[in-house]
């Protein structure tokens, strides 16, 4: 851990240590960059853990109950069994804003959440008459997002099943007795989603060596791609580690081009610091 912090240290600044990197084996950066990861995908799943982990159960136990009973309709049953759906409702069936789903739909121009017509196909014109998010007719489930996007989703790829109040009632119950299983199985897909992440930005890392290796051309001191790879590597970290932290904090939409901009930053301030090196020794 401490050799870890240092060269992280090293890495922010010190033209000394970039002017060795580029001709240290690639295994060095590459193991330095897992081990790094590594860590970051520990705090980073650590902190999602504890954020989202007690509102799930919370919800599973105590809201979702409260949800289904209060706001699902009592009596709807719909069936979908052969890519056909099938209602125990008079048609067409609506559920609207006044129906305490006001929160879900706010912020856009629908006035209902679903409407169900399975005695009809699906017409554009009737889809925009009923002003919902989504409509489901006898063969299709039909949704409209907030920017007027259309998707038809066909129900000969749905399995059968049937949904009622006490169908979801019982799936929560099920779901609660497998929180033991889902809440290691849910840290587990973190853990492998965050670190192949990681892995991943070794990729826009091998373009981003065109600065330090073009860099170096331009004032003479050229290096090999590889090099300003390893470079790259090891300027491309502290962007990274930032962006992490910021998401532990719950800053989650950073921009993109953040870690660009660090990772710039640093390469331009060690190469010059290099350059600067040079010419003293030179002298």
């Amino acid at each position: 851990m401490k050799g870890i912090l240092e060269i992280f240290k090293k890495s922010l600044y010190n033209p000394e240590f970039y002017r060795g990197v580029s001709n240290a084996p690639f295994k060095d950066a590459f193991y330095y960059y897992v081990e790094i990861t590594a860590l970051l995908t520990l705090a980073l799943t650590a902190v999602i853990s504890v954020n989202l982990i007690p509102q799930g159960v919370r919800f599973l136990r105590e809201q979702a109950p409260i949800l289904i009973e209060e706001h699902y309709p009592q009596g709807l049953v719909v069936t979908i069994e052969k890519g056909q759906a099938h209602t125990s409702v008079a048609l067409p069936y609506i559920i609207s804003k006044k129906d305490g789903l006001s929160k879900i739909l706010e912020g856009s121009d629908f006035e209902n959440l679903l409407v169900i017509d399975t005695q009809n196909g699906f017409d554009k014109d009737t889809f925009d008459k009923y002003k919902t998010f989504a409509l489901l007719t006898k063969t299709e489930l039909i949704t409209k997002d907030t920017r007027n996007k259309t998707t038809i989703q066909d129900l000969r790829g749905v399995p059968d099943v049937v949904v009622s109040q006490e169908t979801l009632a019982t799936l929560v119950l099920k779901a609660r007795g497998m929180l033991v299983y889902f809440i290691p199985a849910g840290i587990l897909a973190v853990l492998i989603l965050l670190f192949t992440g990681y892995l991943i930005y070794l990729i826009p890392l091998l373009l981003f060596a065109l600065i330090p290796f073009i860099f170096a051309w331009t004032k003479n001191t050229p290096i090999s791609y590889a090099g300003a790879y390893k470079m790259s590597i090891y300027a491309g970290v502290p962007g990274l580690a930032l962006k992490t932290f910021l998401n532990m904090f719950g800053f989650f939409f950073v921009p993109a081009y953040l870690s660009f901009l660090v990772f710039v930053l640093i390469i331009i301030l060690n190469m010059r610091g290099i350059e600067q090196e040079s010419l003293f020794k030179n002298k």
